[in-house]
């Protein structure tokens, strides 16, 4: 959920400022995540009761259960009880089953890729459907439709320019040091009630960024410092390696988005689509840190209203989604004061009542409360 902080504060502001500043992947940053997954303990390590993903890294192991669920349609009650470890539920022996399955298909017929997965079979249901529909032959098949003719599309250089001038000033852009946003976030997870709770979220083009989460069961906290990020609740401290890591890096870099032109050297109109009520512009983008996203801008008012990105984990890759809406002013630059954000099986939507740019913040509040 980290991957979508930075973009709904920030990147939506920042698209011409810092025109000559460097966006590629610091070597400080290369430096940590190499060191940290080096050093990363697998998941059987980590975990009670890993059998079947032992040798995954450990920080990788939510990936892998966020892409079972999303392919399944379900949540992670599904497999697990309480406590998690525990084999009672009879979806958790099968499924390791189907781990075991699918992995000799591929290791056998495909060299070990995941040409095979969860998702091959069951489509989005817990149950697999291992026949075809009835309706199938009177159904129209999609081999047979004619495809309509390609809409002209304006050029990346014509939709960015365009996105520049609806964002606001490049002066008031170049202003912006630092960034405060707060409001609410209503999280889901297809296992509990959908939660509502507030949120605030610091930021500075240092690099630093602190979130804070004041739910029910507590408080909970992260941040990146420049050098360590790292999470606290109700259960402690603990700092962030691998993924995790990785994107609260990102996200912390609140000028990523400052040039798009900088921060994605390949970029390409794929095709002009239909979001909700709104006609949109694709581009298909990748970012120096070899992150490929899509984003989608208004057609009509030139914002950017959705980025998609691949979320890859061991098993596959399953869709992020970040939707931006209610655009304001703050400053002369315009800012989403909703956004809504799916990686299944979780999804959030904040939806900010105040953010502030360049209001003072002290370095301490993103230090570690462990030096």
């Amino acid at each position: 959920m980290t991957a979508m902080l930075l973009t709904a504060a920030f990147c939506l502001i920042t698209a011409s400022g810092g025109a000559h500043q460097n966006t590629s992947k610091p070597d400080w940053f290369a430096g940590i995540i190499s060191h940290n997954q080096s050093r990363e303990q697998t998941a059987g390590q980590v975990y009670k009761n890993i059998q079947a993903l032992k040798e995954l890294r450990a920080s990788e192991l939510d990936g892998v259960m966020n892409f079972m669920c999303a392919a399944l349609g379900v949540g992670c009650t599904y497999c697990h009880t309480n406590p998690w470890d525990s084999d009672e539920k009879t979806a958790k022996l099968a499924a390791r089953r189907m781990i075991l399955m699918t992995r000799a298909i591929n290791a056998e017929h495909f060299s070990g890729n995941p040409a095979v997965t969860c998702y091959t079979c069951h489509r989005g249901q817990h149950n697999s459907v291992p026949n075809p529909p009835s309706d199938l032959a009177t159904s129209h098949s999609e081999d047979l439709t004619i495809p309509a003719k390609p809409a002209v599309l304006p050029s990346t250089d014509d939709i960015i320019d365009r996105y520049i001038r609806a964002i606001g000033s490049d002066a008031a852009i170049q202003k912006i040091k630092t960034l405060v946003s707060r409001g609410t976030e209503t999280t889901t997870n297809k296992m509990t009630p959908a939660a509502t709770a507030p949120i605030e979220i610091y930021q500075t083009t240092a690099n630093k960024m602190l979130i804070v989460r004041n739910t029910p069961r507590g408080t909970i906290t992260e941040a990146f410092d420049g050098v360590k990020g790292w999470t606290r609740d109700a259960r402690g401290y603990r700092e962030l390696e691998g993924r995790e890591l990785a994107e609260v890096i990102r996200d912390a870099d609140l000028m990523r988005y400052a040039n798009l032109r900088a921060a994605y050297p390949q970029m390409r109109v794929l095709s002009k689509e239909k979001l909700a009520d709104r006609d949109a512009y694709v581009v298909g983008a990748t970012s120096r840190d070899d992150s490929r996203e899509k984003l989608y801008f208004d057609v009509q008012s030139g914002l950017l209203i959705r980025k998609s990105v691949a979320f890859k984990t061991a098993f596959g890759t399953i869709p992020e989604v970040t939707d931006f809406d209610d655009y304001r002013a703050v400053n002369g630059v315009k800012l989403p004061f909703t956004i809504a954000w799916s990686r299944a099986p979780f999804g959030s939507v904040k939806k900010f009542t105040e953010i502030k740019l360049n209001v003072v913040i002290d370095d301490s509040k993103f230090a570690s409360p462990r030096k």
